[in-house]
């Protein structure tokens, strides 16, 4: 079982709800328009411009794809706009497994300081899934790179 934790402060975020109501008012549409530009449901759009709920890594990779922008960047984490998109063109599976051997470890080694245990590894690399926000940051945190880095959208490693 995992070791979730009780309260998530990736939940809600003032800064990314402010960030997604610049991209919107920079593109000059509604939220509707909005969502169908960077191909996320409506509803999420609505949560993300009102309340500030941050949703799950897929659709944040498609806006922050859609924009060419660093997800840092997208959640209102900074106001550097440099982003340089991978041109090795490798997943977060294919990072994670790479990552790994860089560092000599195995994944039962790494959860031990991490959220979650070695379980999601696997499930991870069988790339039907992506882990959640606050589990990507840990894993980058711990291996001392980007989350764009680890997600295979940028090969800038900082």
């Amino acid at each position: 079982m995992a070791k979730i934790p009780a309260e998530t402060e990736k939940k809600f975020s003032d800064s990314f709800r402010k960030r997604i109501m610049e991209l919107i008012t920079e593109q000059g549409c509604s939220k509707y328009e909005f969502a169908s530009l960077v191909q996320v449901s409506v509803p999420v759009i609505t949560r993300a411009a009102i309340y500030g709920i941050i949703p799950s890594l897929r659709p944040l990779i498609k806006i922050a794809d859609y924009f060419k922008i660093s997800l840092p960047y997208l959640l209102g984490e900074t106001d550097d706009e440099t982003f340089y998109p991978s041109e090795e063109n490798e997943t977060f599976h294919t990072r994670l497994e790479k990552l790994t051997k860089e560092n000599n470890t195995k994944y039962s080694k790494i959860a031990h300081s991490m959220p979650f245990t070695k379980n999601f590894f696997y499930e991870w690399q069988r790339e039907k899934t992506l882990p959640s926000l606050e589990y990507l940051e840990a894993l980058a945190d711990y291996f001392k790179v980007s989350i764009d880095y680890l997600l295979g959208r940028t090969d800038e490693r900082d």
